[in-house]
């Protein structure tokens, strides 16, 4: 039916105009992926297939854990705030003698 999107069965090999309209993706942007081999494909003679599988699993990529902060870097580097005041300007007195 018009409107209800392609969902693949199985291990079924796709034509580019079927893999781009199950991802909603242009066929010029398919080809870029294909060209830096960032999407599973199969060549057969001089044909593009791509295998539903492969494909739905690659579309949705496992979640990663968040990374852990470096030892020496407690806080997240953010924005420096300046002193408020001159008195926090000064050098202690231990570095000027």
């Amino acid at each position: 039916m018009a409107g209800e999107p392609l969902i693949p069965d199985g291990d079924r090999l796709l034509t580019l105009t079927e893999l781009c309209a199950w991802l909603s993706i242009t066929e010029r942007h398919a080809r870029k992926l294909i060209e830096r081999d960032a999407i599973p494909y199969r060549k057969i003679g001089h044909l593009l297939r791509f295998s539903a599988r492969e494909v739905d699993a690659w579309s949705r990529p496992e979640k990663r854990s968040t990374p852990e902060p470096h030892p020496i870097i407690k806080e997240p580097i953010g924005r420096l705030s300046r002193p408020t005041n001159r008195a926090s300007l000064r050098l202690p007195k231990s570095l000027l003698d």
